[in-house]
């Protein structure tokens, strides 16, 4: 059978493509906050101190840890909506598909179960 829909199926595969990309920016991003945020104490450390006391802890590992669970949260969260979208139309698609074969099966079962009399 012909497969139809031919640029519906580049976007679900697209859809799917750019949920992987999404993950692995924010992966890779959720490391470099922790980075920053275990170089960012150790800076903090040797230099006098600018910012108030409050505002110092969100700066060294805690900040870099929460930072980059928020980002992983983040990214795992979009990958899920992007890559749930891509499957959607995949989803559609393949009903789409069943109900035409299926369409085309039972026709046939109709056709070939009528009496010679109602043919012709």
């Amino acid at each position: 059978m012909k497969q139809k829909f031919t640029v519906l199926r580049l976007i679900g595969t697209i859809y799917k493509v750019l949920a992987w990309i999404v993950l692995v920016i924010g992966l890779l991003a959720a490391l470099g906050v922790l980075a920053a945020g275990i170089w960012g104490e150790t800076q903090v450390l040797r230099t006098p101190r600018i910012f108030p006391r409050p505002y110092t802890p969100l700066m060294g590992i805690a900040g870099g840890i929460f930072g980059a669970l928020g980002l992983v949260l983040g990214a795992g969260f979009y990958f899920l909506l992007i890559y749930a979208l891509g499957e959607a139309i995949y989803l559609a698609l393949a009903i789409e598909e069943n109900t035409r074969a299926t369409v085309q099966y039972l026709r046939r079962e109709f056709t070939e179960t009528l009496p010679p009399s109602v043919e012709g």
